[in-house]
């Protein structure tokens, strides 16, 4: 009769490790896929070969949400400087817009996407029900997508130098129209790395029982 709550404890425990504080091991594997990812999408020949948008928002949410070293978001902040480079280096002239005075105004929107996922993990608890949970997650990578959209096409106005005789105002009606593909593609890939996480805890926790049973 004693194994019956101690069972109990064990599942819940596995399920507390695995949504708020994955393994060294599993978080490293999270890491090296977010990586793999941006390194195919983000550099424009491959995605457009590919037909699939930019990870990369995604890959910052996901990160700040999953991850827990620092040197992680700081490293994906250096893989996507290196890509945008190496588009500059290949394509020349055509890219060089990117690396405009405004560039720093894009690193700060993976800083706001790789915060948001920091606060949605902070604001997960370990007993609530998977509708909660949801909910809170979609909150936090609204507010986040929306805060990296601000901060990107504000400071490319102020300070890429490209439109000096534009105003805010007729620029930002310009550009609202691409804030629902950001939110779309974003949202999908982010979905799409929580049921991956998901079908991982639902792993972990069966075999973790499993192993206890014998």
């Amino acid at each position: 009769m004693k194994t019956i709550p101690h069972h109990s404890k064990l599942k819940a425990s596995s399920h507390a490790t695995f949504l708020d504080k994955p393994t060294p091991s599993a978080q490293l594997i999270l890491f090296v896929i977010l990586v793999l990812s941006m390194a195919a999408t983000r550099y424009h020949h491959f995605s457009a070969v590919l037909h699939i948008a930019d990870t990369s928002w995604a890959a910052f949410f996901l990160a700040g949400l999953y991850l827990r070293a620092r040197w992680m978001f700081v490293a994906l902040i250096g893989l996507a400087v290196v890509i945008d480079l190496a588009a500059v280096w290949t394509d020349g002239l055509g890219m060089t817009g990117c690396f405009s005075p405004a560039y720093p105004g894009l690193l700060l929107a993976y800083g706001a996407l790789w915060g948001a996922g920091r606060l949605s993990r902070h604001s997960m608890r370990p007993n609530e029900s998977a509708f909660t949970t949801i909910l809170a997650v979609t909150g936090w990578l609204t507010l986040g997508v929306i805060a990296a959209f601000a901060l990107s096409n504000l400071s490319f106005w102020a300070w890429s130098g490209h439109f000096a005789d534009l105003s805010l105002g007729d620029y930002l009606q310009r550009v609202m129209g691409y804030l629902g593909h950001y939110m779309a593609a974003t949202s999908l890939y982010v979905s799409l790395g929580l049921s991956v996480m998901m079908v991982a805890q639902t792993l972990t926790i069966r075999s973790s029982n499993l192993h206890t049973a014998h």
